[in-house]
């Protein structure tokens, strides 16, 4: 459940940042479809990332061919998503990679070039004027003490909004897989009770063929034609299904 939470959080978070960089849109536009799975270490992690054309998709789980994989320590890609890291992602100690090398080298630049210190800073300035470093920002909340204080005022039921917006989605998705779960076990009694009756019917067609042409002796068919023994069998076969599964 709590790596649902932090997938939502973090999809919504780059998808937020996408959208005030319209460039970063463009570059990945053309990867749209391919998917990149990350891997990271100490702790060990894996996610799987997806283009699409209105941003990116995260999944924790994914059955497909991926195009490009890449695996790295955790404390690095927190530092390279953050703005922190400047060099050579790939050159790094302990990052493999493998795969799509074009799509993951323009996935990690739009990160790198792109971070979240980009888009709180982005986000801040359309609160506040222009500011430069940690003194600006410092000095922009002295000088604008109005602005600033009537939006912090709303963020406390904002965030509770979004959190309770995430734990909706969660339980939600946890409510399909269950539903998903429920389907897959009434198909698997579904062909089982179809393999019975195939068997059942199978067995009667046998009795009914040897019974009509004299080969075996059963008291009870003798009177009855070929023709209805088979509809019978027929009506059987189709029937031991619905009972059993009780539809």
């Amino acid at each position: 459940m709590v790596r649902y939470l932090v997938m939502e959080v973090l999809e919504a978070a780059v998808n937020l940042a996408l959208s005030y960089e319209p460039a970063a849109q463009a570059r990945l536009q053309e990867h749209v479809g391919r998917v990149l799975r990350i891997k990271t270490t100490a702790p060990d992690w894996m996610f799987y990332l997806a283009v699409c054309e209105d941003g990116i998709q995260l999944f924790l789980e994914y059955e497909e061919v991926v195009d490009a994989r890449i695996t790295l320590p955790t404390s690095l890609l927190s530092q390279y998503v953050l703005g922190s890291y400047a060099e050579d992602l790939m050159a790094a100690e302990g990052v493999r990679v493998s795969g799509d090398q074009d799509f993951l080298e323009d996935v990690m630049q739009v990160a790198l070039e792109f971070s979240i210190w980009s888009l709180a800073r982005k986000v801040l300035q359309s609160w506040l004027p222009e500011f430069e470093g940690l003194t600006g920002l410092i000095d922009a909340f002295k000088h604008n003490d109005p602005a600033w204080i009537v939006r912090l005022e709303h963020l406390p039921q904002l965030a509770n909004e979004t959190l309770m917006a995430v734990r909706a989605q969660g339980e939600l998705q946890q409510q399909q897989i269950r539903e998903i779960e429920s389907i897959k076990r009434q198909l698997a009694a579904d062909r089982r009770a179809n393999r019975i009756s195939t068997v059942i019917g199978f067995c009667l067609l046998v009795v009914a063929f040897l019974a009509h042409n004299g080969y075996l002796k059963v008291p009870q068919l003798e009177g009855i034609s070929m023709d209805t023994l088979v509809l019978v069998i027929l009506s059987m076969v189709i029937l031991i299904p619905r009972m059993i599964s009780g539809r």
